[in-house]
């Protein structure tokens, strides 16, 4: 089978994450060639369409927590610096979140942190113009953000191309060996050479002859996208969340389904979306959807994304891992990521995140 001349870093997987890692990488003089499986950029990216803000749910590991909304501040600066040339792919509005007497027990003190935000009243509640349960305390954070995923992965890819990125669709990489000297991403067409090769396959990185056993699978979610003729003032999030888009539509979602590698739509899951925001917005009934999205999340057995080299591998590396906050991390963890290949730094990942941690190997 033939053999490309050799690259400095071979990137498998060409999802946000891929793409942030190939920029990266190469906005620092390295080779790089992307390898994606499918015909188009992104096969999971393209169905997210989410909440770019870090997860209360994170409390209960401040450091984790920490760098969440660090990356958060990095994220915002690649909506500033994308957006001019590329086109919008983001949507500011304040978010609510909806807490349960069990969760702000839960995180106590955590909540007191006015970063997070601030303490609605009920007649703050009322002003929002969505019908919200009593008995839930509601936190409002000014800084809400929503991203397209495929919008926003349109524009790292162009920004990749421009760095002289070389970008493989329908490049399935079957598995990666190394010899001497070199890592080996044998592909349906032929064998891709590199120095070091970064799996960034999301839920699928952790298949035989990949990043095997670093633990990382799939979660579906699922989304609706609604044509209304009014949208939320508010990011809304609770059980699921509610929230404006780019192109001025509404966006439901998500589902988190472990149901293995089976990305359909289900009249269940988009019954229970639809159910959450006609209960929230009774305006929404009348809407009509327009599109019904699954994906594939990917999750790890440490709940955390995974980064860093794959045990028992030289020069096999992974990014993956991110779950429902991919779009959110993928800059930061590129950034990081790039910082340890070239330059042995390793400091701007929680040392949580590395593939020996996250498996306890």
């Amino acid at each position: 089978m033939a053999e490309s001349p050799r690259t400095d870093f071979a990137v498998v997987g060409g999802g946000i994450v891929g793409a942030c890692v190939a920029e990266e990488l190469a906005a620092r003089g390295a080779s790089v060639v992307v390898l994606d499986a499918g015909e188009q950029p992104g096969h999971a990216t393209n169905q997210a369409a989410g909440v770019a803000v870090p997860s209360l749910r994170y409390l209960s590991d401040p450091d984790f927590h920490a760098w969440l909304t660090a990356a958060k501040t990095r994220l915002d600066a690649d909506v500033l610096r994308l957006e001019p040339e590329y086109g919008a792919f983001s949507v500011t509005r304040p978010i609510l979140r909806a807490l349960r007497a069990e969760h702000v027990e839960q995180f106590g003190d955590r909540l007191a942190d006015p970063d997070l935000g601030r303490w609605l009243s009920a007649a703050d509640v009322a002003e929002t113009g969505l019908t919200l349960p009593a008995g839930r305390r509601y936190l409002m954070d000014e800084r809400g953000l929503m991203v397209d995923g495929r919008r926003y992965l349109l524009a790292v890819r162009r920004r990749c191309l421009a760095e002289g990125v070389r970008w493989a669709q329908d490049s399935l990489v079957r598995y990666i060996d190394e010899r001497p000297g070199e890592a080996l991403a044998h592909t349906r067409t032929g064998v891709v050479r590199a120095e070091r090769v970064v799996v960034a396959a999301g839920a699928w990185s952790s298949v035989a002859g990949l990043a095997e056993g670093t633990g990382i699978g799939p979660q579906r979610g699922q989304m609706v996208v609604l044509d209304a003729d009014a949208e939320p003032s508010h990011i809304l999030s609770s059980a699921f969340y509610l929230a404006p888009g780019v192109d001025g539509r509404v966006i439901v979602g998500a589902t988190e389904e472990n149901v293995g590698y089976d990305e359909r739509v289900t009249a269940e899951g988009i019954a229970r979306l639809l159910m959450f925001a006609t209960a929230a917005m009774p305006d929404l009934g009348r809407a009509r959807p327009v599109e019904l999205r699954a994906g594939l999340r990917p999750v790890s057995a440490s709940g955390k994304p995974v980064v860093g080299r794959v045990p028992g591998r030289e020069r096999v590396y992974v990014a993956a891992g991110h779950a429902g906050h991919g779009l959110l991390s993928a800059r930061a963890t590129a950034s990081g990521l790039a910082a340890g290949l070239l330059d042995d730094d390793w400091d701007a990942l929680p040392y949580s995140l590395c593939p020996t941690e996250a498996v306890g190997a």
